[in-house]
């Protein structure tokens, strides 16, 4: 029986939450910071972390608010963010298993829900982001970093293809445009606040993800059959052998105000 796109992200995600609670990309990063600082916080929100994984951005968040929950697909991720907080002695922070399309809140109850590198993942985007909307206060902000596709249609597909043939739970990397659409007809204003290229070490991805050997070949060939334009826009870098080192995915922090 073929997999849905949510058994999928269980299945990817279930068994490697502690490769998620080490790693540089998700644990660590500006981002975090520049998240954080974007959110133009009081200290009396209650934050919201949709796919939250480890919890690493509910964590940053805690020392600044009132109140985090965070929801994930996966309960083994949902298990060790429960255990990150219990160890670090974080009170405020809240981790529970939940569905990006149906989130498990009333409307209106938080004045910031935020979204970090998990979109991609998402089988409905307009479906959670107007659940997003629906848990928003009037004046609310959501938060929302993730990889994003060029608008060239070739760049687009090549960028999708190389992230879905290292993990078949990946749904899409949108463009800008597509994201603004999302957005707007969601009922959220739209702002990007920032934008940069992320390098991604090519083993340490592909180890992350526990990418079969027939997947890592193909995901090898198309890095190295890659038009120059490709190359060019992703940065890569291969050795004297032809072999992947990194490359760069491109990333934006897009800022929602629910109207």
């Amino acid at each position: 029986m073929l997999k849905t796109g949510k058994e999928k992200v269980q299945q990817q995600f279930g068994s490697k939450a502690e490769k998620y609670r080490e790693s540089s990309i998700h644990a660590k990063g500006a981002d975090l910071g520049l998240m954080v600082e974007s959110a133009g916080l009081s200290g009396k929100e209650n934050v919201l972390d949709i796919a939250s994984g480890a919890g690493h951005t509910a964590f940053a968040f805690a020392p600044f608010v009132k109140r985090c929950y965070g929801v994930d697909l996966t309960k083994e991720m949902v298990q060790e963010a429960n255990r990150i907080a219990k160890s670090r002695g974080i009170e405020n922070v809240e981790f529970l298993f939940g569905d990006a399309e149906d989130l498990p809140y009333p409307d209106t109850f938080f004045d910031v829900v935020t979204c970090r590198l998990a979109a991609h993942h998402f089988s409905n985007i307009k479906k959670s982001v107007s659940e997003v909307t629906r848990v928003l206060k009037p004046g609310g902000k959501f938060l929302l970093i993730d990889h994003y596709a060029p608008e060239d249609p070739v760049l687009d597909a090549f960028i999708n293809d190389l992230d879905h043939k290292r993990d078949p739970s990946h749904v899409r990397e949108f463009t800008l445009s597509k994201w603004c659409q999302v957005f707007e007809e969601s009922g959220l204003l739209y702002q990007e606040v920032s934008k940069w290229d992320l390098r991604i070490e090519f083993l340490d991805w592909v180890e992350r993800s526990a990418t079969p050997a027939d997947a890592l070949r193909e995901l090898v060939k198309l890095l190295q059959t890659a038009s120059p334009k490709c190359k060019k826009t992703f940065d890569m870098q291969l050795n004297e052998h032809d072999e992947p080192l990194s490359f760069c995915l491109k990333v934006v922090l897009l800022l929602g105000r629910r109207n």
